[in-house]
């Protein structure tokens, strides 16, 4: 008696399409960072994807790119007047900064352990593990130069 036998062609079809569906869907989603999209995180994400601090009271950086993330709530006008221009920028810097989105009202335990009091709150954190931030409404010169100069980023 057999434990296990050979699929069948139309299963072996299955698996390869679910394969394929797997791996576009997983190559895509690691690439929504470098494509000038800015993805929404939450409190694990961030863990894996910015800074560990479960593991380093001290920033050390997960990300082989300068990360910056914006702290917003869906209900305040400045976060909506900043989500565009974060876009932008996300866009202009595409493949040398990566940008990530954190709901305060739906992670409040990563809002509160990274000191955010008031919205929207961008927290720059650089290749050399120092973490800046900045607090209110930024119009788009003032947000780009402190990116260049937060990140040492180059045009």
């Amino acid at each position: 008696m057999a434990f296990f036998s050979i699929p069948s062609t139309r299963m072996k079809k299955q698996i390869f399409l679910a394969g394929l569906f797997l791996t576009i869907f997983s190559y895509g989603f690691s690439l929504s960072a470098q494509t000038g999209e800015v993805r929404m995180i939450n409190a694990a994400q961030f863990k894996q994807l910015v800074w560990n601090y479960d593991k380093s009271s001290s920033v050390h950086l997960e990300s082989k790119l300068p990360v910056i993330v914006d702290f917003f709530a869906t209900w305040c006008p400045p976060c909506k007047r900043l989500s565009p221009l974060v876009d932008q920028l996300q866009r202009e810097f595409r493949g040398k900064v990566v940008i990530y989105r954190v709901d305060v009202d739906k992670d409040a335990a990563l809002t509160q352990r990274m000191g955010i009091q008031a919205m929207p709150t961008l927290i720059f954190f650089s290749k050399n593990n120092t973490k800046y931030s900045s607090v209110g409404f930024l119009d788009y010169p003032e947000l780009k130069q402190m990116a260049i100069t937060k990140l040492s980023l180059r045009k």
